[in-house]
């Protein structure tokens, strides 16, 4: 039997006794968002859609959760959106039985007692009164049972994780070693924070009826709906339950296809649709950094400045000479005790020491004017709407450079071999499962 390395029995270990509790927290979390006010159901006789394994979904099961998912993505609840997205939701509702079904066969079913405490959590996250979880809900326009039906097979998946799944991720210190070297090779390489959605082509969702509905997705997110709120409803990848937050990947790690398009992104962009052996995805550049360098955002500097004050409506003589002056003082003043000299002269209310700042938090032109600044040199003149200001550095602090930790490493690797271990555990469950689609 192969050995068990030390990450694996400490990750073990952490992954039973806290991936419940905080997945609960993002299922909670998920949820705390605007509703959309979604139409009254007409009460009618109830059928039967599908047939898993004996156990039945039915059409008010799947009304209730088209509802749920439309309002908390931000996506408009109406018929042509019911229509679109009723075979993928019906395809969730499956899945999610036979993940239930899955964890009584495993003896780790869903108790009273996780209900509750999901409920409180939910409660909590949206500022409702204990106990009012369902009233609050009913005045969204979204139904208390749909709610707790998707809670219910969250919490049923992560147990079945933690039972049959997590035990068997095999993550070799030497594998996390050669992806650590690997970023300590790619140093001056682009790194990418992503968020991601998608869907899994299979024999029910062929190629082209993903890759369209991938386009709506993309078409529904332009027009306003948010990211990870339609992430958490629609994606099948286990980042969902983060809004599909992938975190920092190197640039050169991801699949050619995914590399290209996502190299010619703008930070805050959407992909188009992107086709992988698996299915579709669509991605989000949260944001781009060079691996190893010193993101001067997070520079902090303890900073003295001179305003001169100066309003917009100063006329051009006027503004001649508060220049004039502090370009006189930018070329006399060295180091922070002639600094204060100054400041004290000036006397203005705006001048003196402004503390500790992250370069990151000031103002686009300050931070340009300062970023280059040794300590004790004065800036050149700035202008703002009140005043022409004049900065000094007189204490400067550069971040660590920019580059993942091995427990970062080790936990981004295992996520991914969950993640890919899972979907073929849910996989295994289609397959063997008789499903009846009426």
């Amino acid at each position: 039997m192969k050995e068990t390395t030390i990450f694996q029995r400490r990750t073990q270990i952490q992954y039973r006794t806290q991936t419940l509790g905080r997945r609960l927290r993002i299922v909670a979390g998920a949820l705390l968002l605007t509703f959309w006010t979604a139409p009254v159901l007409a009460q009618g006789a109830v059928g039967i859609v599908a047939v898993v394994n004996d156990e039945i979904i039915t059409d008010l099961d799947l009304d209730l959760r088209l509802q749920l998912a439309l309002s908390s993505a931000g996506l408009s609840d109406t018929l042509e959106s019911r229509a679109r997205l009723g075979d993928q939701i019906l395809g969730y509702l499956v899945d999610e039985t036979l993940q239930i079904q899955e964890a009584l066969r495993l003896g780790v079913g869903v108790t009273e007692f996780e209900l509750a405490e999901a409920k409180r959590v939910l409660e909590d996250r949206n500022g409702v009164p204990p106990g009012g979880l369902a009233r609050f809900l009913a005045e969204q326009g979204v139904d208390e049972t749909a709610v707790m039906a998707q809670v219910e097979a969250e919490i049923a998946w992560t147990k079945v994780i933690n039972e049959a799944i997590a035990v068997q991720v095999d993550l070799a210190d030497e594998e996390i070693d050669e992806v650590v070297a690997r970023f300590a090779a790619s140093e001056g390489q682009f790194r990418v924070q992503l968020a991601e959605i998608f869907l899994e082509v299979n024999g029910a969702n062929g190629a082209a009826d993903v890759a369209a509905e991938m386009e709506r997705l993309r078409a529904d997110i332009l027009a306003g709906a948010q990211f990870s709120a339609v992430a958490r409803q629609f994606s099948q990848s286990a980042s969902a339950y983060q809004g599909g937050d992938m975190g920092w990947v190197l640039l050169n790690q991801l699949e050619p296809d995914m590399e290209s398009v996502v190299s010619a992104m703008e930070v805050g962009t959407i992909s188009t649709p992107i086709p992988t052996a698996g299915g579709y995805y669509l991605v989000m550049l949260r944001d781009r950094s060079i691996v190893g360098a010193v993101d001067p955002r997070d520079v902090q500097v303890h900073l003295m400045q001179v305003a001169l004050p100066l309003d917009g409506n100063a006329q051009p003589p006027e503004v001649a000479r508060a220049l004039a002056r502090a370009e006189s003082i930018g070329a006399t003043v060295v180091g922070c005790i002639q600094m204060a000299a100054v400041i004290d002269e000036v006397g203005t209310p705006q001048s003196g020491d402004l503390g500790i700042l992250r370069l990151g938090d000031m103002p686009n032109r300050f931070g340009d004017a300062i970023i280059g600044l040794n300590v004790g040199q004065p800036s050149a003149p700035v202008r703002s709407e009140e005043a022409v200001h004049v900065f000094m550095v007189c204490a400067r602090e550069d971040p660590e450079p920019d580059m993942p930790t091995r427990d970062e490493v080790a936990n981004s690797l295992w996520d991914q071999r969950l993640d890919l271990m899972a979907r073929r555990y849910l996989r295994d469950l289609r397959r063997a499962a008789v499903i009846d689609y009426r």
